[in-house]
């Protein structure tokens, strides 16, 4: 049974009173427990999407049309004051720079206990209690006396770990994990996944992790979705997606992983497209070496192709 689901979502951002389309037609599904990853290059759409369903977008974002399917219930309809009881209790979020994400001026332990305090209206010792078990959880070493800490005092693997603790405090029944492990290292990304993995499976938390890492979509996800543009290119379990690939684009991304039997390293010819271009057709085509008469000037539905959902008209 899907817990999340996000129906032919269109979002536009207005700029100069010019209106630029963002995201077209997006749709996703989310199990309960399990981890959905969204991958693709900058610019593509995948941040978007994520912060549709928190309702965390900028001023100048507006969505013209979807559903966002939260427990039976459309997120895009409740006002401010009901989303802001979803964020943080329902759905949280892991941000990319643990850097930015805590402020210096308080201790590790009044920045969760905020959380706790204010969802699950518990203060005191036993708000405390949820405050260390969070950190706990995470595996942060003396995780009682650690609440007392600064976030300086952290490096920035454990600040990460600190994030992970605050959004799962509340115990939420999603995470939305937004490339949070950009600025880490290799080793200390490494544990981050596998910190991320433990918790899905310990808690049956539902995950959407974001990436445009398929190095480490590999290690964690279940099921992938790739966008490119704004669109939805390919949709399908993480063994279809990295033994069978359909899309043009989701082959090309894969073939940019590192070989460490070849000194060639593979690229995607040209340039992803700006938010300021349109196309009568695939958006992909300028860039695809399976390029179609029909691609030029006719946008792909969605087929079925196997065990996958591919927007491309190889598949037609």
């Amino acid at each position: 049974m899907n817990i999340l689901e996000i129906k032919n979502l269109n979002l536009s951002f207005l700029s100069g009173g010019k209106e630029y389309k963002a995201l077209h037609n997006v749709n996703l599904s989310l199990s309960k427990g399990e981890m959905s990853a969204i991958v693709g290059e900058s610019g593509c759409g995948k941040s978007v999407t994520a912060m549709s369903v928190l309702r965390l977008l900028a001023p100048n974002a507006h969505i013209n049309s979807g559903e966002i399917i939260y427990n039976g219930t459309n997120l895009l309809n409740l006002s401010e004051k009901e989303m802001q009881k979803i964020r943080g209790k329902e759905i949280a979020l892991v941000p990319q720079d643990p850097m930015t994400s805590l402020n210096p001026l308080y201790t590790i332990g009044s920045q969760i206990l905020e959380i706790i305090e204010n969802h699950q209206k518990i203060k005191g010792a036993e708000a405390e209690k949820v405050a260390a078990d969070a950190l706990s959880q995470v595996k942060i070493p003396n995780a009682k006396e650690r609440l007392k800490s600064y976030p300086y005092e952290f490096s920035g693997g454990m600040r990460q770990r600190v994030i992970i603790a605050m959004a799962l405090a509340c115990k939420p029944k999603i995470i939305i994990a937004d490339e949070p492990t950009t600025a880490l290292d290799v080793t200390v990304q490494a544990q981050i996944v596998r910190l991320m993995k433990e918790i899905q499976k310990e808690t049956g938390t539902s995950f959407i992790f974001i990436s445009h890492d398929f190095g480490l979509v590999y290690e964690i996800a279940d099921n992938v979705t790739v966008m490119y543009n704004g669109h939805v290119v390919e949709n399908a379990s993480s063994r279809e997606i990295f033994t069978n690939p359909k899309h043009p684009y989701t082959l090309a991304l894969l073939k940019t992983l590192p070989d460490f039997n070849s000194t060639k390293l593979e690229t995607i010819e040209g340039q992803p497209p700006s938010i300021k271009d349109v196309f009568a057709g695939c958006s992909f085509e300028p860039r695809c070496q399976y390029s179609l008469n029909i691609c030029k000037n006719n946008k792909p539905a969605n087929y079925k192709a196997g065990k996958s959902c591919v927007s491309c008209f190889l598949y037609k």
